[in-house]
């Protein structure tokens, strides 16, 4: 019952904590730029607006309308569920095999799409099909993060693999890293997770989340025509997704997972300091980049694609 427990709270820490993590990115852009900014919490209060507003849908569209928000949050909750953020016993632990992880994913975008698609819109359309040529590109580096660091840890869960890295790690430090650990595989893993980042959370310079400009949308678009109660799900699951991959990278960056409650307060101090140094590095990174053009992306993913393929080589070599 304990580990149930831990993992509930790990679960409700990281969920009410994702639009944090999303304002504070937001917040520092905007203080980079000398502008005074929005207030940290303005996007629980946009959320919380947004239930409390009528769902309005267009004529065009069907029921796929009116389950897509549900099933796109539920899926990046379950995703949510299965990180071993700061505890290693995840909610949904027996559910954390990498094969589950790619997959969830991919149906999250798969169903954000055919949401955009369903309104008759046709910035919609456009959102969508960007939305898919961004995914078809990235979706195979994202493959070989999970394989290479199932090869490196022979392993095949999530919770087990950050586990192994987290006591290699450990022994590496105290060795002065003389020995079989490689930190170089975790960092170009880390390197190409950074990039895979940018683009299924649609940041700079790939996409931009704060423009209002029809014709440069990318996941802005695919959700152009929700309103109400759709809307705030939808932009939270974005909210959720975002933690999801900073997470992932605080645990490749450096991984430490409570086993006990005894030893969950520093756990939960350590992946909140790592959260919020992605967070400002994120930032830094956008304020010092400008969007690029649509063509130009898969040149930056495919730096992604060459060092998880190199890395997933490494490992398979046993480096």
């Amino acid at each position: 019952m304990a580990e149930i427990g831990l993992g509930l709270f790990q679960f409700f820490l990281i969920l009410g904590l994702a639009p944090f993590f999303a304002g504070i990115i937001h917040k520092l852009k905007q203080n980079f730029r000398g502008q005074k900014g929005i207030k940290i919490t303005q996007f629980y209060t946009n959320f919380f607006k947004l239930l409390k507003k009528e769902a309005v849908i267009s004529s065009e569209s069907s029921y796929i309308s009116k389950i897509a928000p549900y099933i796109i949050l539920s899926v990046n909750l379950l995703v949510l569920g299965i990180l071993p953020a700061f505890y290693r016993y995840p909610l949904f632990a027996p559910l954390s095999d990498i094969i589950v992880i790619v997959y969830a994913l991919s149906a999250a975008t798969f169903f954000i799409t055919l949401y955009s698609l369903d309104q008759g819109s046709p910035f919609g359309g456009l959102g969508g099909e960007r939305e898919w040529f961004l995914t078809m590109l990235s979706e195979p580096s994202l493959i070989f993060i999970f394989v290479a660091l199932a090869i490196y840890s022979k392993k095949g869960m999530i919770t087990e693999i950050f586990y192994y890295i987290q006591k290699n790690a450990a022994v590496a430090v105290s060795n002065g890293f003389h020995g079989h650990f490689s930190i170089a595989i975790p960092f170009m893993l880390l390197i190409s997770l950074f990039i895979l980042g940018l683009s299924e959370n649609a940041r700079i310079p790939i996409d931009n989340p704060e423009t209002h400009l029809e014709l440069t949308m990318i996941h802005e678009a695919n959700i152009l025509e929700a309103s109400g109660k759709y809307l705030g799900m939808l932009e939270y699951s974005a909210y959720i997704k975002l933690s999801i991959f900073l997470t992932f990278m605080s645990l490749i960056l450096f991984p430490y997972m409570a086993g006990n409650a005894a030893e969950l307060p520093f756990a939960v101090l350590l992946y909140l300091f790592k959260m919020l140094m992605l967070c400002f590095i994120i930032a830094i990174f956008e304020v010092l980049n400008p969007k690029m053009r649509l063509f130009r992306a898969p040149n930056m993913l495919s730096v992604a694609f060459i060092i998880s393929l190199i890395a997933m080589i490494l490992s398979v070599r046993g480096v």
